[in-house]
């Protein structure tokens, strides 16, 4: 289900100089959003600007994104104060697919932390077991610590700078889990391609299912502009791989399908 609504931002958090987590009122995506799906938001720099949903409140009839500034369509969105009245394109994409599981392995990376967060709230709310891993540049770049941290009890970090958590990225810590804590979870991944292509790797080598969030740059997210495009290997076609749209194919794609 996608559709546009007039929505209003009803709460801001500010994380730091340059991200916050913007709350808006809206029942018919606080119903519909799905972990792994994304809205597109309005700006003043022509072309709405996509966010993946970092959770949703059914009762208070919001759901949030995170935001961090990379550009002056950000910039704007970020200055914007509560009250501030946008047009929302959502929800848009193919999310994460939960059949059939039974244990969960979720992996964030940079603003990939912010759908994770999403796929967790999920986990809680039906009851399956689940391990975060989030990578941070250092400790006062640990957003969503304490809420990562209330509804997941097998919570874990890396830094960069080693000042909190392990020291190195989510691969160093992924290397140290034994098999008993791998065994039957399935992995879901959103982050910086590179980071991705890595917990893809070590993932398949260990024989979990994955599934990969792709964070490209989409202009209609529709499916419209083939801005957004992705290799995807296509063997069974006999050809060496198709391409995608990312937010209409995906962004959510099985890792062992992706050309990173």
């Amino acid at each position: 289900m996608k559709a546009e609504y007039k929505i209003k931002l009803i709460h801001k958090m500010v994380l730091g100089d340059t991200c916050a987590v913007l709350t808006f009122s809206c029942p018919e995506i606080a119903e519909n959003g799905h972990p792994g799906q994304f809205v597109n938001l309005s700006c003043d720099h022509f072309l709405k600007r996509p966010f993946g949903i970092m959770s949703v409140d059914r009762e208070k009839k919001t759901f949030s994104i995170g935001v961090r500034k990379v550009g002056k369509g950000t910039k704007e969105i970020l200055s914007c104060n509560e009250g501030a009245e946008f047009t929302c394109l959502g929800p848009l994409g193919n999310g994460f697919s939960f059949e059939g599981v039974k244990k969960l392995l979720l992996v964030g990376g940079g603003t990939g932390i912010f759908p994770i967060y999403f796929a967790a709230q999920y986990a809680k709310e039906n009851s399956i077991p689940c391990t975060v891993v989030n990578g941070y540049r250092s400790k006062t770049d640990a957003f969503l610590y304490d809420q990562f941290a209330s509804i997941c009890d097998n919570f874990h970090v890396t830094t960069d700078a080693g000042d909190l958590g392990v020291q190195g990225n989510v691969m160093a810590y992924l290397e140290k889990m034994d098999e008993t804590e791998l065994e039957g979870s399935t992995c879901m991944v959103v982050g910086p391609g590179i980071m991705m292509k890595k917990v893809s790797e070590w993932a398949l080598a260990k024989g979990l299912v994955c599934y990969v969030s792709l964070e490209q740059r989409m202009a209609c997210g529709i499916g419209a502009c083939l801005v957004c495009i992705c290799k995807i290997k296509a063997e069974q076609e006999g050809k060496e791989f198709v391409h995608k749209r990312c937010c209409k194919d995906g962004p959510v794609f099985r890792a062992e399908e992706v050309i990173f």
